[in-house]
């Protein structure tokens, strides 16, 4: 068990404290352990941080149950990844509310090739379904992650077409992972982690509440660089799938359909009012992720030969940032060190230093130090 999982977990389990005032208050103070340890005098100088903020920290006592969490997740066979670990999904850490925590079953790597959604109605018609295998089989034998989310239609056949072919596939749940939602497609999720793997942000015990699926869907959206959408209703979780990928600037593919068929009416609306790329053949999104990513996809590409540049990107820096890693280029330097060198003011730098944290620019040291990564 991880000190730093112990305690970050022991503040996501406080009621009331979400994760962008987490993620605030580990920034400030250096450390979740500091944050728990700090006086009241400092966290009232955490940016965003109000008096019942720090009431329910100075009152929260989740350290036992935090510690009986991760040692049963150890015990499950789960990977546990905060947004501070190296192996948390990259696109991911960059959303607003992107989970503290992932539980993960299966040993996929979401940093080491292209991952696409493909989401889409539970009552899916014979040519939806088709489609959906067609685009999954297509993009696994590139060595493509696929993700969906397990459901009935689009997404099982997205699943079950990827396995076929000895792919890579990800369902992200809504529920914790001591569980299989819904239980006929558990056979599916025990196969997928051979090469993929099963996710969810939710604790053991955690049912499928619908107030869940909507929240897993952003998930869905902000792990992948695109999202295809096959046959959806005029409202549904396909579309908030979608939504979600287009705020997080993911390309988003829809598969037309007949007019007037109400499976059809989401794809089509997307296209039409929501800036979708109507999607005809899966290899257009093969090579747009070749073209955007430059990555080096083809016919002839392996699984084992897929190296993807994204997962180090050449990130154009404001002129803040740049200040920052010039003084941190002679040598590790505090907040205020930075700040006097900068003449950047703390509490800007203190977003500032999170977001290049996010960026794999820097990394955070006890007492509030930084070094550039």
């Amino acid at each position: 068990m991880e000190e730093k999982h112990l305690y970050l977990l022991s503040l996501a389990l406080i009621k009331g404290l979400g994760p962008v005032t987490v993620k605030n208050l580990v920034a400030y103070c250096g450390s979740a352990k500091a944050v728990l340890e700090s006086p009241i005098a400092r966290l009232r100088r955490t940016p965003g941080v109000g008096e019942s903020t720090i009431r329910l920290i100075q009152q929260a006592q989740n350290l036992h149950r935090a510690e009986t969490e991760l040692k049963l997740a150890t015990k499950d066979g789960l990977k546990v990844l905060s947004y501070l670990d190296p192996a948390y999904p990259n696109p991911l850490k960059f959303i607003h509310n992107a989970p503290l925590f992932l539980f993960q079953k299966g040993n996929l790597d979401f940093n080491a090739q292209a991952n696409v959604a493909i989401v889409g109605t539970r009552r899916a018609t014979h040519y939806g379904k088709e489609m959906a295998e067609r685009c999954a089989k297509r993009l696994a034998k590139e060595g493509i992650n696929v993700v969906s989310g397990l459901a009935y239609g689009i997404d099982i056949a997205a699943h079950k077409a990827v396995l076929e072919v000895g792919g890579k596939t990800t369902a992200v749940l809504a529920h914790g992972l001591d569980m299989i939602y819904p239980p006929n497609h558990a056979n599916k999720a025990i196969a997928m982690q051979k090469k993929g793997a099963i996710l969810t942000e939710y604790l053991r015990h955690t049912e499928p509440d619908a107030m869940h699926f909507p929240a897993r869907n952003r998930i869905i959206a902000g792990i992948c660089q695109a999202i295809i959408v096959i046959e959806a209703r005029a409202k549904g979780g396909a579309l908030i799938t979608a939504e979600f990928a287009q705020e997080q600037n993911r390309e988003v593919y829809a598969v037309p359909g007949r007019v007037g068929d109400t499976y059809s009416i989401g794809c089509n609306k997307l296209i039409r009012d929501h800036g979708a790329r109507l999607l005809y053949d899966p290899q257009e999104v093969i090579d747009d992720l070749a073209l955007h990513w430059q990555v080096p996809l083809g016919e002839t590409s392996k699984v084992e030969q897929l190296e993807l540049s994204f997962a180090a990107p050449d990130i154009p820096l404001s002129d803040e940032e740049t200040k920052v890693l010039n003084v941190l280029t002679k040598g590790r330097a505090n907040i205020d060190e930075l700040s006097l060198q900068t003449a950047i003011g703390t509490g800007q730098l203190n977003s500032l230093l999170l977001s290049m944290e996010f960026k794999d620019l820097v990394r955070q040291l006890p007492g509030k130090q930084f070094e550039r990564k």
